[in-house]
């Protein structure tokens, strides 16, 4: 047998799927040390990210066990063919769970009566974060993202009043810190908070948006779009689109139409990104989940007549196309872009 140099292993592995690389890893050890190193985690997450990011939408189901008092959540993903294909399933305590967007390929979904769990459905982990303390009253929302200045990820979790928590995993690890914030910053309860290109976002309680860095760990203020101002702020929604803030206006009386901001951190100012517009059919519970590599066509979730609960909506030409998913039934499901990836989920 032909001697590979270990370089030429190590480039040729940093391409494979993540299904792949978990034969390869039971081939011998030498395939086991780089698959498991973090410097190749990471050159790997980079070449999926950039080459099949547009690609993959990730669908999370919720189904409750009455009889053995459970819920079990199922994780399905879907590329370009439009099949649904199941990565996993598992049972966790029986609660009503939100689950946030995927990030860098893992998942944070939460209970109303305190649990978190974070999740890689590709390796099939999962852990469970510490509960909070019983000082503490239950807690409001949650988000979760990545701290691309330390390399790691962070949950946030909200509590009234004005409290947080953060964990932290720090050496597979995750370590918790509490923050008590001016009032000002104030969490409005009606989406959990959105994160986009190391912040984290989330309505005040009074008419502004508030940025949360979750490298410095500091609070920021930044103001709505000025067509936004004197809008009714439960019809306006924040997403991440593409790694950047968007801020979804819903407030229209026909509830035909959408616009779509996006804010420029760099230049610290939102634009116009695009008004999404139906003729005859209410759009008003549509959200943008996505944007196809193309940059033409937004993904949305939400029914609409004659389309179903996924569509893509062309910014160009103005019309809509519906997403038949096949092998999937469920009409309640969350869904974001994902990216399959060998990050742990801690312990």
């Amino acid at each position: 047998m032909a001697f590979i140099p270990s370089p030429i292993i190590y480039n040729i592995l940093s391409k494979l799927p993540v299904k792949s690389l978990a034969r390869f890893k039971s081939l011998n050890k030498l395939y086991c040390s780089f698959i498991n190193d973090p410097h190749f985690i990471n050159a790997h997450f980079k070449n999926h990210s950039v080459v099949h990011g547009d690609l993959c939408l990730i669908l999370s189901c919720i189904e409750h066990q009455n009889l053995n008092n459970t819920t079990k959540i199922h994780f399905f993903t879907i590329k370009d063919n439009e099949h649904a294909m199941i990565e996993y399933s598992m049972p966790v305590s029986f609660d009503t769970y939100h689950i946030l967007p995927s990030c860098n390929g893992l998942i944070c979904f939460y209970g109303l009566h305190g649990s978190v769990h974070v999740c890689n459905p590709t390796t099939k982990t999962i852990v469970n974060l510490p509960n909070i303390d019983d000082d503490l009253q239950r807690f409001q929302s949650c988000g979760f993202g990545f701290d691309g200045i330390n390399g790691t990820y962070k949950v946030i979790k909200f509590f009234d009043p004005h409290k947080i928590e953060i964990f932290t995993m720090v050496n597979g690890s995750w370590n918790k810190i509490r923050y008590t914030y001016p009032p000002c910053f104030g969490f409005q309860h009606h989406q959990p908070p959105v994160f986009a290109n190391g912040f984290f976002y989330w309505f005040s309680i009074s008419s502004s948006i508030v940025s949360f860095d979750i490298g410095k760990e500091t609070f920021e203020t930044i103001s709505l779009p000025q067509s936004a101002l004197n809008k009714d702020k439960y019809k306006l929604y924040l997403v991440e689109l593409k790694g950047e803030l968007c801020m979804v206006d819903m407030d229209f009386e026909d509830k035909k139409r959408v616009d779509i901001w996006i804010f420029k951190s760099n230049e610290e100012h939102w634009v116009k990104l695009g008004t999404i517009v139906h003729r005859s059919e209410p759009i008003d519970t549509t959200r943008p989940v996505g944007i196809k590599a193309n940059k033409k066509e937004i993904l949305l979730h939400g029914f609409i007549k004659g389309l179903g609960h996924l569509s893509c909506y062309n910014m160009e030409t103005g019309r809509f196309r519906p997403i038949n998913i096949k092998g999937f039934t469920s009409h309640y499901f969350h869904v974001s872009q994902h990216v399959e990836t060998l990050f742990q989920v801690g312990h």
